[in-house]
C-alpha cells in the first residue's frame, strides 16, 4: 500500500508539474525585438478573474521589484490542484522589447503527510512580434525532491515549442468582444531521466493592452470574467 501511494503520489507530483510549467527560456537563441504592444499590462493592482468550470480564479499583481535591472511583477497566487494533491507557487512577469517572461519560485506540494518540491524556473511565455506560424523553442530541466524514505529524486528534462497561430484577431470571449487578439499555442514535451514521458499543449488568446482573455488545454478552458488594467 506504501509502495503504491508512492507511486501515485509520484505520477500527480509529474502531472501537475506538466500543467504548472509552461516553457523555458533556456535553448532559445532567438533575440527579443520590439514589441508592437502591451498584451499583458505589468502595473500594481492590475488583475483578472477567470473562470473555470463555474469557479472564479483572481489573478491580481500585488507588488514590483527589481532583480539584476530587470523589473518583475509579483502575482498574489499560482495554483494547481486536485482532489488528491495541491500545490502553491508565486509567479511574477517581466518583459523585455516583445518577450514576456513568467518567474515561478520553488513549488510545494502536500499530499497525505508527504511533501515534495519542484525546482523554480524562469520562461519565455510568447513573443509578441512574431508573425504566424512563425515558432520558439528551448528546453530546461527540473528537478522534484520528495520527503519519502528510500525515494530518490527526479529529474525532468522538457523540450517545447511555441507556435503563433493567429494575429490581429477578433474574439468574444463571455459576452464581451476583444480586438487586436494573438493566438498561440505551446507544446511540452517532458521525460524523467530513465522512464517515462509526456506532453502537453495549452491554447492561449492575449488581446491587446488588455492580458490573457482565454486558455485552453484538452478539455479544461479558463475564460476572462473580468478584468482591471491601469492605463
Amino acid at each position: 500500500m506504501k509502495k503504491l501511494k508512492t507511486t501515485v503520489f509520484v505520477t500527480l507530483c509529474m502531472s501537475l508539474f506538466l500543467l504548472n510549467s509552461c516553457q523555458s527560456d533556456s535553448g532559445d537563441d532567438s533575440k527579443a525585438e520590439a514589441s508592437i504592444g502591451d498584451y499583458w499590462p505589468t502595473a500594481v493592482g492590475n488583475q483578472w478573474v477567470m473562470n473555470q468550470d463555474g469557479s472564479d480564479i483572481t489573478m491580481k499583481i500585488i507588488s514590483a521589484e527589481s532583480i539584476k535591472g530587470d523589473t518583475y511583477f509579483k502575482f498574489n497566487q499560482f495554483a494547481g490542484a486536485t482532489n488528491e494533491i495541491s500545490g502553491t507557487a508565486t509567479p511574477s512577469i517581466k518583459k523585455v522589447g516583445g518577450d514576456y517572461y513568467l518567474k515561478m519560485d520553488d513549488i510545494v506540494y502536500n499530499y497525505e503527510g508527504f511533501s515534495a518540491k519542484i525546482t523554480g524556473y524562469e520562461y519565455i511565455f510568447f513573443k509578441d512580434y512574431l508573425e504566424a506560424n512563425k515558432t520558439w523553442t528551448g528546453n530546461f530541466t527540473q528537478e522534484t525532491t520528495i520527503n519519502m524514505p528510500n525515494v530518490p529524486s527526479v529529474k525532468m528534462t522538457v523540450n517545447y515549442t511555441g507556435t503563433i497561430l493567429e494575429k490581429g484577431a477578433t474574439a468574444t470571449v463571455n459576452g464581451v468582444t476583444y480586438k487586436d487578439v494573438i493566438k498561440f499555442k505551446l507544446l511540452q514535451q517532458a521525460k524523467v531521466d530513465g522512464g517515462s514521458s509526456n506532453s502537453v499543449e495549452v491554447q492561449y488568446w492575449v488581446a491587446k493592452d488588455v492580458g490573457v482573455i482565454k486558455m485552453t488545454s484538452g478539455s479544461i478552458v479558463s475564460s476572462l470574467k473580468t478584468y482591471v488594467v491601469k492605463k
